[in-house]
């Protein structure tokens, strides 16, 4: 099965008074929590849901005024939006508990995100892996009385049930930390893991670093970096990624610093807590923009306008926003996001204030990125494709307009019966919209034929086309049409 998505046009011969507009998903109210506990909630949420037993658990990070800085905690839930903090007092025995929900010892931890469900993990007891920080002990600089530079160093934690953690003392997946915005995917593509992290401590730009046994690790290598279109004062906090259909959507956490900021300017605290920093690199805002990658190698970014921004002055978002995890569910796609009505750093600075959030915001399913004309009607046909399907499944929204197809041979001839004069229209709204013709015909008579699909819209939104089949290159299709030469199946590609 493979999902076109209208992230670029790669797969498309033409588009035709089509615009393409990002997706904006819906902030859920209700799902709004704060820790009543910890001193702040932001920390970088991943939400999972327990299958076996029918309950969703939020892990992240949290701040509380006795522990002096972060610490590990999980939620749980029976829906995924009203949040309740367990009680693991009894069932994780730690020397030091500084909150009832705490998952493990705090002593020199930093900081941790990204908690990763592994696919193929063949140890049980290890199919829950997370990156956690943890700052060694400092030593004093003889003469002069001050501790030695701080560090971070970058170790792995796994689980089997996601409440009894262990982390593993002799593997090291960074040398520096990430500090923060750590998170791990699969690839099929290349049969090994991917952690999206900063190259370097305090560097905020995005790395990949690679892995296939999670005991060693291959050096973070740039991956994105701020260009000549983003502004001089932007920086990359952080970018998780997950795979969806055949393509990864990173979410790039895009940070506006301040370039004007003065050493007595804005918030209370801040020169303290940062004495001896640039402080015009310390505020700002932070927001989201999409990425996409056919490979999950190299990432790109379609449209760089925010994908979830910043809300209001007063809204729980209007400061920073940080999107880290994806769930799909039924017709709906939900993302988690940390979040804080200050600006970066200021929430320590003032943690009175309780600015911390963690909620989710939906949108549809394939709602990232859609397809839609600007007046009246638009048209796509689509490169040469390996028809091996059925039929042919439509995301769309046309409530006020119409959907038609046509089926064209190798040679972009209309194929007799599957003509846009035959193609029944399609209205309404619906993910899994069924393309019907008038003279009956049905698209699994084309199977194992190489074809083209154009579709007309107007008024309306298409968000994917699901099929089973396979896009070819200009000469496979030759090879397969003249020879018979079946074509490589090319992955992600």
């Amino acid at each position: 099965m493979y999902t076109l998505l209208f992230f670029d046009d790669w797969h498309l011969h033409n588009r035709i008074n089509l615009e393409r507009q990002i997706g904006k998903p819906k902030l859920i109210p209700e799902s709004i929590f704060i820790d009543p506990i910890a001193d702040s909630s932001w920390g970088y949420p991943t939400v999972i849901k327990d299958e076996e037993k029918d309950i969703w658990r939020c892990y992240y990070q949290g701040e509380t005024n006795d522990s002096g800085h972060h610490v590990p905690l999980i939620a749980e839930s029976k829906d995924g939006i009203e949040w309740n903090l367990p009680d693991l007092t009894n069932t994780v025995k730690l020397k030091k508990r500084y909150a009832p929900n705490q998952l493990f010892e705090v002593e020199y931890f930093s900081e941790w995100c990204g908690v990763f469900l592994d696919p193929n993990a063949e140890n049980t007891n290890e199919r829950m892996k997370a990156f956690i920080n943890l700052r060694p002990k400092r030593k004093k600089i003889s003469g002069i009385g001050q501790n030695e530079a701080p560090t971070l160093v970058g170790k792995l934690a796994t689980s089997g049930d996601g409440i009894k953690w262990d982390i593993k003392k002799n593997v090291i997946w960074h040398p520096t930390g990430a500090d923060p915005g750590m998170f791990a995917y699969w690839n099929p593509y290349s049969n090994s893991y991917f952690i999206s992290v900063r190259p370097h401590l305090a560097d905020r730009r995005q790395a990949l670093s690679e892995t296939k046994d999670w005991k060693d690790f291959s050096p973070p290598v740039l991956l994105m970096q701020p260009d000549a279109q983003d502004t001089a004062s932007s920086l990359f906090y952080g970018m998780p990624v997950i795979k969806y259909e055949q393509i990864f959507i990173g979410l790039l956490w895009i940070y506006h610093t301040d370039p004007i900021i003065k050493w007595d300017d804005k918030f209370q605290g801040l020169l303290e807590m940062n004495k001896g920093d640039d402080l015009s690199r310390v505020m700002g805002k932070i927001d989201c923009q999409l990425t996409y990658s056919l490979n999950g190698l190299h990432f790109q970014r379609t449209i760089r306008e925010p994908f979830i921004p910043n809300g209001e002055p007063g809204d729980p978002t209007s400061g920073c926003i940080y999107p880290s995890s994806i769930v799909n569910i039924g017709e709906k796609i939900r993302i988690y996001s940390s979040a804080s009505s200050g600006e970066h750093a200021q929430i320590r600075s003032n943690p009175s204030s309780r600015q911390g959030s963690i909620l989710m915001h939906e949108m549809r399913k394939d709602g990232f990125i859609y397809l839609e004309p600007p007046g009246g009607t638009g048209e796509l046909n689509t490169k040469w494709i390996l028809w091996k399907s059925d039929e042919i499944s439509i995301n769309a929204s046309v409530p006020r307009g119409d959907i038609i197809l046509e089926i064209m041979d190798h040679n972009g001839d209309i194929i007799s019966g599957y003509s846009y004069s035959d193609s029944i229209p399609l209205r309404g709204d619906s993910v899994d919209f069924t393309p019907k013709w008038n003279s009956g015909k049905k698209l699994s008579e084309l199977n194992g034929k190489v074809i083209k699909i154009g579709l007309r819209i107007s008024n309306g939104r298409l968000y994917a086309i699901r099929g089973n089949y396979q896009f070819l290159t200009v000469v496979e299709s030759r090879k397969y049409i003249n020879f018979g030469e079946i074509p490589e199946t090319r992955l992600g590609f």
